[in-house]
């Protein structure tokens, strides 16, 4: 495992997933004489395997984690800042029934380069059958190409800490007596790209000014009426006060932008929900 981040989990985080295997299952790797779940190379490396989830609790199995051959795995990772096309270009040759160690080997540079910019301008490449496959859909083509994904939490599969279920939330959001600014605050953010937003937006969208301080300390009330319904241990900072807005969302500084909070999935999903104009 490198030293890089991935999915929105530093590699400090992805590296206890491999300790924690051990101590749950008692064996050294999981997957064991598995094939390559990517190209299907029966060969695969003992202890060669990734996952896409690294939040706790750990799942050694897809969709969180798969089996792949070296070639696989490396390209994998290095697909954010591959040649133009060449990603696709590896896709399209697995999908053919090819090894990912044969990728290299069935074609020389200049003629995958050569591929890989028909590729990048919009050309459809089809590469000539090498061994039979079941038919997609295929995992792999829905990752990501946006490197963000690195460090953003909206990479995430699951938060990183288990967070409360939509019925939990949808049930906390009665009880909590929501004004409509409270669901103006939860219905914005739920619907934001990504279910990503800054403080200044929420601001602009759920209460019609350019206020993110006030947008702050309200939002942040709100979250922590909803843990103190929910008795739900939020994060602490350094000094040991919560972080109400833990129970929501995943925050982070992107570069040149604003502080970012991403909404847990079960928490947007009950907001999703709440009706436009019903206030307590």
């Amino acid at each position: 495992m490198s030293n890089a981040p991935y999915n929105g989990y530093s590699w400090q985080q992805r590296s206890r997933i491999i300790p924690a295997h051990r101590k749950l299952t008692g064996r050294n790797q999981p997957f064991e004489a598995e094939p390559c779940a990517m190209c299907g190379d029966p060969h695969r490396p003992p202890g060669e395997w990734h996952s896409e989830d690294y939040s706790e609790p750990y799942a050694f199995q897809p969709p969180q984690s798969y089996p792949l051959c070296k070639p696989c795995h490396a390209r994998l990772h290095k697909r954010f800042n591959a040649l133009p096309g060449e990603w696709e270009l590896f896709c399209l040759h697995v999908e053919a029934g090819g090894y990912g160690s044969e990728f290299v080997q069935l074609r020389t540079l200049p003629e995958r380069r050569a591929l890989g910019e028909e590729i990048a301008s919009g050309h459809k490449v089809e590469l000539p059958i090498i061994r039979a496959r079941s038919p997609g859909p295929y995992w792999w083509r829905s990752l990501t190409l946006d490197p963000e994904s690195l460090l953003a939490p909206w990479a995430r599969p699951r938060p990183l800490r288990p967070r409360p279920d939509v019925a939990a939330f949808r049930l906390a959001f009665e009880e909590a007596g929501l004004s409509d600014r409270d669901s103006a605050f939860l219905r914005v953010h739920a619907n934001a790209p990504r279910r990503t937003a800054t403080m200044r937006m929420l601001a602009q969208e759920a209460m019609g000014k350019d206020d993110p301080k006030t947008a702050n300390l309200l939002y942040g009330k709100l979250a922590g009426r909803l843990t103190s319904l929910l008795q739900w241990k939020p994060d602490l900072r350094n000094d040991g006060s919560p972080v109400w807005m833990s129970l929501l969302a995943e925050g982070w500084y992107p570069p040149d932008r604003e502080y970012e909070w991403t909404m847990v999935p079960s928490a947007a999903e009950a907001a999703r929900s709440l009706v436009v104009g019903k206030s307590a």
